[in-house]
């Protein structure tokens, strides 16, 4: 017995495969992928779940931890760790973002609430200074100025 649509039965299902390579290349949806990753810890951060965002946070980080991107997740990591009250924690995951790009205030104004609580005034003030560097216009600089006139004010 001759199969006579064979040809054309492997041809389409080269073309399926082909399909679904080049979709699972160019539009990834799974657990792992860094863009979800990172939505996942946008909304938990904007629903309160601190906790969630920062595994979320954490697993998106593992993909790739030195892409654009990532400075992106680092800096939504650190928003999360404050909310906890992790602030070491919080100022090392906004270090690491500055480190991949240094010209975004991100993750510069993540670094002034923990700087502040953790009483580090010199280095809140020069992280201040660099936001207002970066960002003219940034209302920080109204608190930046309130900090060196009190410094000022104590010093004799």
């Amino acid at each position: 017995m001759k199969f006579k649509y064979t040809k054309y039965f492997f041809a389409l299902a080269f073309v399926v495969a082909t399909m679904f390579f080049v979709y699972n290349k160019f539009f990834p949806n799974g657990e792992n992928h860094q863009d979800t990753l990172h939505q996942q810890a946008y909304i938990a951060l904007h629903n309160k779940e601190y906790e969630q965002a920062i595994a979320a946070c954490d697993k998106a980080i593992e993909v790739d931890p030195s892409s654009i991107r990532a400075y992106h997740i680092y800096v939504k990591k650190s928003q999360a760790l404050n909310k906890l009250h992790r602030y070491q924690e919080a100022l090392d995951s906004a270090n690491l973002a500055i480190e991949i790009d240094p010209k975004k205030e991100e993750a510069y104004v993540a670094k002034v609430d923990p700087l502040f609580i953790l009483g580090r005034e010199e280095e809140l003030i020069a992280v201040l200074e660099k936001i207002l560097v970066i960002n003219h216009h940034n209302p920080l600089g109204a608190f930046l100025n309130i900090l060196k006139r009190e410094r000022d004010k104590y010093q004799y």
